[in-house]
């Protein structure tokens, strides 16, 4: 099994002062929880043998599908934290971070389509995902 570790997360550009969090060890926590939370999660929707596969490429699916996950997470915690500044201005820097989550979550649910696919062993199986919204992207 291949989890992403709090390091991982935070080299893809987050740091604690994003956060308004006292030190890189106390974001490390929450990180570690939320790798912790989104791993139980995913094990329960592709099922604990694809979850603790040592096997390429479906390792690194789980390992991209839950950082891609915490990232989101992330992402919405700096969401909330930017709206509760008075400085918005024209709000474009949630704008951009609801953009950045929304990349995060297709990535991860990519990441999840390809373990499922990867776990069937039958040729009579067959996944697909359809996403769907009533929303305007650019909104």
């Amino acid at each position: 099994m291949s989890v992403p570790s709090a390091a991982d997360i935070t080299n893809m550009g987050f740091g604690y002062q994003m956060f308004g969090r006292e030190s890189a060890s106390d974001l490390n926590l929450s990180i570690k929880a939320m790798i912790a939370e989104h791993g139980a999660l995913l094990s329960g929707r592709i099922g604990a043998t694809a979850y603790a596969s040592t096997t390429e490429p479906t390792s690194t699916y789980v390992k991209r599908a839950i950082k891609s996950l915490v990232a989101a997470d992330l992402c919405q915690i700096r969401i909330n934290r930017l709206a509760q500044e008075v400085k918005l201005e024209d709000g474009t820097d949630a704008t951009k971070m609801r953009r950045q989550r929304k990349d995060y979550l297709d990535e991860a649910e990519l990441m999840i389509n390809k373990i499922e696919a990867t776990a069937s062993n039958s040729n009579d199986f067959a996944v697909g995902t359809v996403i769907t919204s009533h929303f305007d992207e650019d909104a």
